[in-house]
């Protein structure tokens, strides 16, 4: 069931993402546009997760998850900086 939930997340949140930052530029919505790059990390989460899943069933690449973990966390705090300072999200 996990992987089902993981599996929509991967097809529904970047679509969604992106339609959040284009109905946030047309309504001059920093906040909506925000919202839609938190639904492309949601996105970008579960595509690690499933990447983590299959390399360990594969490869048995236990570290990989983590790994691509921590890239996502390095984006996520950039664009959290980049609100911090004001600046305009995507």
């Amino acid at each position: 069931m996990g992987i089902v939930l993981t599996a929509a997340s991967l097809l529904i949140m970047p679509a969604l993402g992106v339609a959040k930052q284009r109905l946030g530029a047309r309504l001059d919505s920093g906040a909506t546009a925000g919202e839609g790059t938190q639904n492309l990390l949601c996105a970008a989460t579960a595509a690690a997760v499933l990447i983590g899943l299959a390399g360990n069933a594969v490869f048995a690449a236990w570290w990989l998850d983590p790994v691509i973990g921590l890239i996502i966390a390095a984006v996520a705090v950039k664009e959290g900086r980049e609100a911090w300072k004001g600046e305009d999200c995507c």
